[in-house]
């Protein structure tokens, strides 16, 4: 039975080497995973942040764009990113058209149950590796309150628009013109023109509106370094899928024709776009969670949930 902490490799001339009566014993290390203040995985976050002070406000713009575009675990957790997203995206748009199928009068409160579960474990899976963002609106939210580094929010979400670019492709090969069309990819529409549909400014501040209580809630119930101590470190992506839900269920209800309802993921809603080849309107789908991450970023900067103690390399502990 093969052993995760330590295993006998035999080698051999061309590269592992055999040698008689020795063997190398290769132990396995676990990879420390996406260690930084925006990972919905608590016990990857750092306890003390360590800042180099710069002189000049020349050096600090320098250092805060180039700084860590070498470091090759961003690389690997944006990697990470692009494969959840895509993920995501996909299988969230077959959940929507399998949802549909059912024909009931009660598809909002499968879609909030459903995506409850669904985001819990997408959270769950990607967070010790990349901290479980999958979605542009939290990267931007995070880099936007200094819990982020700039090369990680841009390596994310490029990473981000490339899965849902790709899912958007997946879902129009899996599901073919016709039945793309039928279901709008998926979600994430706005025919304004229809009769008692939304106005382009009702549909923009309900996006905002149900952007910001989602980013709100993500901070509180997963961002938040004292829930891990109020509670436990393995409820915070669980919490976040339970207040997701409960807004897919509430989204799902508003029942404005021609009107998919807010979606608070540009990453969802472009996976969509690409699917259907439409592009109207999608403006609102990434303005709107845009506005809301600006709102929280404030109310972040305002009300912080730590202090922050200063100290020196040449002071003693």
């Amino acid at each position: 039975m093969f052993s995760p902490k330590a295993a006998r490799v035999d080698t051999d001339d061309e590269g592992l080497r055999r040698r008689k009566g020795s063997a190398t014993k290769v132990e396995l290390v676990k990879s420390s995973g996406a260690q930084f203040q925006g990972s919905f995985a608590a016990g990857a976050r750092h306890e003390q942040w360590m800042t180099k002070s710069e002189s000049g406000i020349s050096n600090k713009i320098f250092q805060y764009l180039f700084s860590g575009w070498n470091n090759k675990a961003i690389w690997r957790a944006a990697i990470i990113e692009f494969m959840g997203t895509l993920s995501l995206t996909y299988i969230a748009a077959m959940i929507s058209v399998a949802v549909l199928n059912f024909e009931s009068a009660h598809l909002p409160a499968f879609a909030g149950v459903i995506s409850s579960v669904m985001i819990s474990l997408f959270i769950y899976g990607t967070a010790p590796a990349s901290g479980g963002h999958l979605n542009p609106m939290i990267t931007f939210t995070t880099l936007l309150t200094g819990l982020i580094e700039f090369p990680r929010a841009v390596l994310y979400i490029l990473a981000q628009v490339a899965g849902g670019s790709l899912s958007g492709g997946l879902i129009r090969k899996g599901l073919g013109r016709a039945a793309t069309l039928k279901y709008r990819g998926g979600g994430c529409f706005l025919d304004n023109n229809r009769i008692n549909s939304v106005t382009l400014g009702q549909a923009f501040f309900l996006e905002m509106s149900f952007a910001l209580i989602s980013i709100f809630l993500a901070f509180a119930l997963g961002l938040d370094p004292r829930q891990a101590t109020l509670f436990s470190p393995a409820v915070g992506p669980a919490l976040v899928g339970l207040s997701v839900g409960m807004l897919i269920f509430a989204a799902g209800g508003l029942g404005f024709p021609g009107y998919s309802g807010p979606s608070f993921n540009p990453g969802r809603c472009l996976a969509y776009s690409v699917a259907r080849n439409n592009w109207e309107n999608q403006w609102i789908f990434w303005i709107g969670p845009m506005t809301a991450a600006i709102i929280q970023s404030i109310v972040y900067r305002l009300v912080p949930p730590f202090r922050i103690l200063s100290t020196s390399d040449n002071e003693s502990p």
